[in-house]
């Protein structure tokens, strides 16, 4: 497949097959009484998430490792995940089903080894401010949250443009952009009003939901179509589903951004930040790993198959769980559905706006001297985040692409901007604060320049230009210029102490 025909598969809601709920009013009642529910928790922490700005920001640092695995693995869903991994076995076959996969799964093992402990133990509210200790450097930081800021707000855009999708499914005659703005205004209300504490409860509901909800349709499936059957009936709808119609080069760009992306997408610094200690930080990714691993081969295998081989011709590849939907599901388990789909959805946008809020409310005015008290904080938090889910919503409505390589855009850029001083700066002591600078602007030019100027042959492979180059700048940028004083080798060594207290730092102590 060249570089046009996969441009041309990628474009949204083609002529073609659009599945509808059976029982629209049935449906809408599920998925309503799922939203009041997510609004009815952040009004429950509205008290709690406003008390303090790490409270706000990060639920005080102590989410204990329970919550956490849930809470972890529905932020690392998603709606790119949920439509994503499926959608991608359905669009280009199962071998880059399985690339997509094994890359997200590398990415959080790589983040749990090198990465979650040592950013955890800095105890602040954001990634920007472990950059900032790191490299005694408040010019690191204010690069870093522009960066982080750019990254969250353009990862909303995949995350509700999904969310459009499940309203399309749930009340076709409302459509698409109506769906896109009622999804926005859910999500914003309960970030806004009840913080991370929100959040991160929201998010443990919503794991719990999605883990199960995933795999509801893959007992169906095979008690239909077989195990061997399903796959069978799908490759003989569409001879490359047993393979991958993808080109090697494309697949290759997919797997180096997913390895990295989680060093650099800001929903999971977050995460990290707000466990109870480095090792709960450790010992939720491992098992969010595991649970990742079983529940989406199952569902991008089964579910996926099962797409293709009752409808080869969907509309749109993401719609590929919904015709799944349509053909095993009454209407009260389709609105289970559809409430799961908006669970993962809003899991990694609600990550997505407090990272948002947290760079543009807590980093930059901080940096940049301005001295407000933590209620004003939390409130300028609540402002940024309604504005950015406003903005991302507007340009939802006319998405670039499916969801699966929206995402590994925005994950393509978050790689090359902010792995090399993220996890390279994390472990090697001879980086400074030029290098880090270095490296996150030519990183993010780099792989903006050729995306902007279609440089390269196929998409995706971006990152094996502008990963390295970020990464030479680091190395450049640190050898040509001072080493590191004695203020960032202490905040070096602190990062890799083990130590009993790992209390969040507070605005004084900085």
């Amino acid at each position: 497949m060249t570089a046009e025909n996969i441009a041309v598969s990628l474009l949204p809601l083609q002529n073609g097959v659009t599945p509808e709920v059976a029982d629209s009013a049935t449906a809408v009642a599920v998925v309503v009484a799922y939203f009041l529910l997510m609004i009815g928790i952040g009004v429950l922490f509205v008290k709690r998430a406003h008390a303090s700005t790490a409270d706000f920001w990060i639920a005080g640092g102590t989410v204990s490792l329970r919550v956490q695995v849930f809470a972890f693995f529905a932020a690392v869903v998603s709606g790119g995940t949920f439509f994503g991994i499926g959608g991608m076995a359905y669009g280009f076959g199962l071998g880059a089903m399985a690339v997509f996969l094994s890359a997200i799964l590398g990415g959080l093992v790589f983040m749990m080894i090198f990465v979650a402990a040592p950013m955890r133990r800095a105890g602040v509210y954001t990634v920007p401010d472990y950059l900032k200790l790191r490299y005694n450097s408040n010019a690191v930081r204010i690069v870093a949250a522009l960066l982080f800021a750019t990254f969250s707000w353009a990862y909303l855009i995949p995350q509700l443009t999904a969310a459009g999708i499940t309203i399309d499914f749930v009340l076709p005659n409302v459509g698409y952009g109506a769906g896109v703005f009622i999804a926005t205004v859910v999500f914003a209300l309960y970030v806004s009003v009840g913080g991370m504490w929100a959040v991160t409860w929201t998010d443990f509901i919503q794991g719990v939901i999605v883990m199960f909800v995933a795999v509801a349709p893959v007992p169906f499936i095979i008690w239909d179509l077989g195990a061997g059957g399903s796959i069978s009936a799908a490759i003989a709808n569409d001879p490359g589903f047993g393979g991958t119609t993808a080109p090697g080069l494309f697949l290759v760009g997919l797997a180096v951004t997913w390895v990295l992306a989680p060093l650099g997408l800001p929903y999971f610094g977050q995460r990290i930040l707000s466990s109870d200690t480095d090792r709960v930080a450790r010992r939720s990714i491992m098992w969010v790993s595991v649970v990742y691993l079983i529940v989406f081969t199952l569902m991008g295998v089964f579910v996926s198959a099962g797409a293709m081989a009752i409808e080869p011709n969907l509309a749109d590849a993401d719609y590929f769980y919904y015709a799944v939907l349509a053909e095993y599901a009454g209407p009260i388990i389709q609105g289970f559905g559809a409430a799961a789909l908006f669970a993962a959805v809003m899991s990694t946008t609600d990550a997505l706006l407090i990272a948002l809020s947290a760079s543009l409310g807590h980093d930059i005015p901080e940096t940049m001297g301005i001295d407000l008290d933590e209620r004003k904080e939390t409130w300028l938090g609540a402002i940024i985040t309604w504005t950015g889910a406003i903005t991302a919503a507007w340009v939802a409505l006319s998405p670039p692409s499916i969801i699966a390589l929206m995402i590994t855009l925005v994950a393509g850029a978050a790689a090359s901007g902010l792995f090399p001083a993220m996890a390279i700066g994390t472990w090697w002591k001879r980086a400074n604060a030029y290098g880090a600078i270095a490296a996150m602007l030519a990183g993010t030019l780099t792989y903006g320049g050729l995306l902007a100027f279609d440089v390269m042959a196929v998409e995706n492979a971006e990152v094996l230009v502008s990963v390295p180059v970020g990464i030479a700048a680091l190395i450049i940028g640190s050898y040509a210029t001072a080493r590191p004083g004695p203020k960032e080798l202490r905040n070096f060594q602190k990062f890799h102490e083990k130590k009993p207290d790992q209390s969040i730092t507070t605005q004084a102590d900085d």
